[in-house]
């Protein structure tokens, strides 16, 4: 598919009709599913009142995502991208559809909540690698960078107006009502996709029926020290970063607060993360925005647990915000434009997984130890965590001069060799040219 608008230098990301209909479905959808998150959070909560339960709900759509991810990752580099979207879409706003029905009735028990998340799960193991797929067929690798910022800006401004909304909309109609509330919202996505142009999709290299196994991406990604590197980075992140929001939660209920605080943190954070998505608009990702921006975030989230009074928990969690939007566009930006295109949906699923492990195993283990010691002596210890594990690495880079550290006019240099051109499979391993 070639695109019937040619692209210019001065062409931005918005000036194409596909870009602004999935980003503007994208954002109503996920206002909806920020809002249905804090409802089924609180749900859980009243129905255990058990930090462990709370985590065992959240964990649930990661583990299905674990299970699912290799096939999700086949999904998205050898279906068509759109299609597939419409579908998970389709299947995501039914599951919400069938919560609300039972919240209305107050027949939603602890054994559904987690069931219905294992479904949701299932169905984003295959829908978030192909939406990042996707993403790249809309902007192409001109616009890719932008169009990750966008996409991680949605999902943070999303989680500000939904914290905003979340609690008058609980007033108004209910916990249901906020639940069926998101499964109306799919239709803008489904919407959305229907009116697209597919002439104006750019082309992307699909993997041959026969090559389009998992292990060629465990292959590819063998010899690549830059690759490993983000993906060692990634684990340590999902292991002991991906829990301050149940701890938030268990935090000011704890604190006798209620959902308004809650939902004042969330928008903390959220209201960081979009100054950070500002910021990263016309910034180049680098290897050194990673590594400076994993040791930022364990300092600040281990602070956060020493924090005395909302107050000043709200002003550390704003720059938390800010870091992880930062590291977070960096990982996907770096992972998509250093992996050959026909394996990129196999790569991203490979990041996921990894993800998810990490966020499997540090919710649920988040919640039990907050459960003996409390959420705040629990933040502090994972935000230590983050800071040792990333400075260790980093020396022990040095040290095996596998990470080069050079000082220029304008700071640092980063530089991690890579592999000179190998063959590894059906995909040719380049060398990182800009790690800086």
């Amino acid at each position: 598919m070639r695109s019937q608008r040619p692209e210019t230098k001065e062409s931005s990301l918005f000036s194409f009709r596909n870009s602004r209909l999935f980003f503007i479905g994208q954002l109503i959808s996920q206002i909806g599913s920020s809002m249905q998150v804090v409802a089924l959070g609180w749900i859980a909560l009243r129905l255990s009142h058990n930090g462990f339960v709370l985590g065992l709900v959240t964990a649930a759509p990661i583990f299905a995502m674990l299970v699912a991810g290799p096939f999700g990752g086949f999904v998205a580099d050898r279906l068509p991208a759109r299609p597939v979207l419409i579908g998970t879409s389709a299947a995501l706003g039914g599951l919400s559809a069938v919560l609300g029905l039972l919240a209305s009735h107050n027949a939603l028990t602890v054994w559904q909540l987690v069931v219905s998340a294992l479904l949701v799960g299932a169905v984003n193991a295959v829908g978030v690698p192909t939406t990042q797929v996707f993403v790249s067929e809309i902007a192409a690798d001109r616009h890719l960078r932008q169009a990750i910022t966008v996409n991680n800006a949605i999902l943070d401004l999303s989680v500000v107006v939904g914290a905003a909304l979340v609690g008058p909309v609980i007033g108004w109609l209910g916990t249901a009502g906020v639940i069926s509330a998101n499964a109306v919202s799919y239709v803008a996505v489904i919407a959305a996709l229907l009116f697209m142009r597919p002439g104006e999709l750019h082309e992307r290299q699909k993997a041959p029926k026969e090559r389009a196994q998992l292990w060629r991406a465990v292959g590819y990604l063998a010899p690549r020290r830059d690759l490993l590197l983000l993906l060692a980075i990634t684990a340590v992140v999902s292991v002991f970063a991906t829990s301050l929001p149940p701890l938030l939660l268990l935090l000011s209920d704890q604190l006798g607060k209620g959902a308004d605080t809650y939902g004042t943190l969330l928008t903390a954070i959220s209201v960081g993360a979009l100054t950070g998505a500002c910021a990263m608009w016309r910034a180049k990702p680098a290897l050194g925005t990673v590594l400076v921006g994993t040791l930022l975030l364990g300092v600040l989230e281990s602070a956060a647990g020493a924090m005395p009074t909302v107050v000043t928990l709200i002003a550390v969690l704003f720059p938390i915000g800010v870091i992880s939007v930062v590291l977070r566009t960096a990982l996907l930006t770096l992972a998509q434009l250093w992996t050959d295109p026909e394996l990129r949906g196999r790569v991203l699923a490979l990041y996921l997984s990894v993800y998810r492990v990490g966020w499997l195993l540090g919710t649920l283990t988040s919640g039990w130890l907050a459960r003996l010691w409390g959420p705040r002596a629990v933040l502090g210890l994972s935000g230590g965590a983050v800071a040792v594990t990333v400075l260790v690495i980093g020396i022990a880079l040095v040290m095996a001069r596998a990470l080069s550290v050079t000082r220029t006019a304008t700071g640092f240099r980063l530089v991690l060799p890579t592999p000179t051109a190998t063959l590894v499979g059906p995909a040719t391993v380049r060398p990182t040219q800009d790690n800086v």
